[in-house]
């Protein structure tokens, strides 16, 4: 496939880059701690950051097969938009950091982004495994098309059509990477979400209660 959209930035606009999607992972860290006041949620979504960053390089011999997709839509389905977009943010940047940054790097942040989002809200429509998988598959040509008007930056708007033609196989081969991965990771992750919450839950009340005698 043409690799349309590698090309080099100077070190200002790259300086740029970083900085815009750091100051997305400060807005929606900002935005959790509002809501959470119990430290143990940064630790589940510190773990799925660092499983999506590990996953995605290690899967990167692959074209397009990683588990960072899965883990944003579960994310979004489980904890909610704004937690999405933090790990989509944070898995972008810094997997991007090895595995080569660019203006594509905003479009992937914001991809992953846009499908965690549409998780959290079809949550209540998401309710099988079928469904769940349905999703996920469909959001690996989602994601692979929007990054994909990254070329835009360097090519014509005539050479976008033919690109995704072209690009058609490595749709192919996300949508079954997601479809594997979400049968894979979905029960684990799903219990390690739920957990989190049920905790949440359970220590708000207890400090309501009151307690017996």
């Amino acid at each position: 496939m043409v690799a349309y959209h590698v090309f080099d930035l100077n070190p200002i606009a790259s300086l740029l880059l970083n900085l815009s999607l750091l100051g997305v992972i400060c807005w929606s860290l900002l935005k959790i701690e509002k809501n959470y006041s119990n430290g143990h949620k940064f630790i589940i979504l510190g773990l799925l950051a660092l499983l999506g960053i590990v996953g995605r390089i290690l899967m990167s011999p692959i074209p397009n097969v990683q588990p960072v997709t899965v883990i944003v839509l579960l994310a979004g389905i489980r904890m909610g938009a704004k937690e999405s977009i933090f790990l989509a943010s944070i898995i972008a940047l810094f997997s991007n950091l090895i595995l080569g940054n660019g203006v594509w790097t905003i479009y992937q942040a914001a991809a992953w982004s846009i499908i965690g989002c549409s998780g959290a809200l079809f949550s209540n429509k998401l309710d099988t495994s079928m469904k769940l998988i349905l999703f996920a598959g469909a959001s690996g040509v989602l994601f692979n098309w929007f990054v994909s008007l990254s070329i835009l930056h360097s090519v014509g708007f005539d050479m976008l059509i033919p690109y995704l033609i072209v690009g058609i196989p490595y749709d192919l081969l996300h949508v079954v990477g997601n479809i594997t991965f979400m049968i894979w990771l979905s029960n684990p992750l799903t219990e390690i979400m739920s957990r989190k919450i049920e905790n949440n839950l359970n220590f708000e009340v207890s400090e309501y209660e009151p307690k017996p005698f």
